[in-house]
């Protein structure tokens, strides 16, 4: 008896910490779009777009050449901003854990002069599972939830 209750247990332990493992998600596109400081200082340190009325407005602010086709249906987008000078590669690693999205960016860490403008990239993920976006904010130290509209 005290052998199956404590099986009982064991699982009702192990079971709920495998469904809070993070799961990649694959990246279906990204579209960067160079232009001034001043007309990228509106997106923080990254930007939730969830439908065609965001990204419109952010296109046009950005003053980005082609919109980039995206169904909102199936699909978000997070806007990351970087200096045009920057020469340090960056990958993206989209991944969720609980319906919450979170980025994180691998960078390299090569010195440089910042320069007059920046490079937005807007990054679409599949929208499957995804309830709201989860980043850190480094100024207060803490995460930042974003529920999707």
């Amino acid at each position: 008896m005290n052998k199956s209750i404590l099986t009982i247990l064991m699982l009702a332990i192990f079971f709920p910490l495998q469904a809070q493992e993070f799961r990649n998600v694959p990246i279906l596109g990204e579209y960067p779009v160079e232009q001034t400081h001043e007309d990228s200082a509106f997106i923080p340190r990254m930007l939730l777009i969830s439908n065609n009325k965001q990204l419109k407005d952010v296109w046009k602010k950005l003053k980005g050449g082609d919109l980039p086709i995206i169904d909102f249906k199936s699909s978000i987008v997070v806007a990351s901003v970087r200096d045009a000078a920057n020469p340090n590669q960056r990958r993206f690693l989209p991944r969720v854990r609980m319906g919450e999205l979170e980025i994180n960016i691998l960078s390299t860490r090569i010195g440089f002069q910042p320069s007059t403008r920046t490079v937005t990239t807007l990054i679409e993920v599949s929208r499957e599972g995804i309830r709201s976006f989860r980043q850190y904010d480094p100024k207060t130290r803490k995460y930042l939830i974003t529920k999707l509209k």
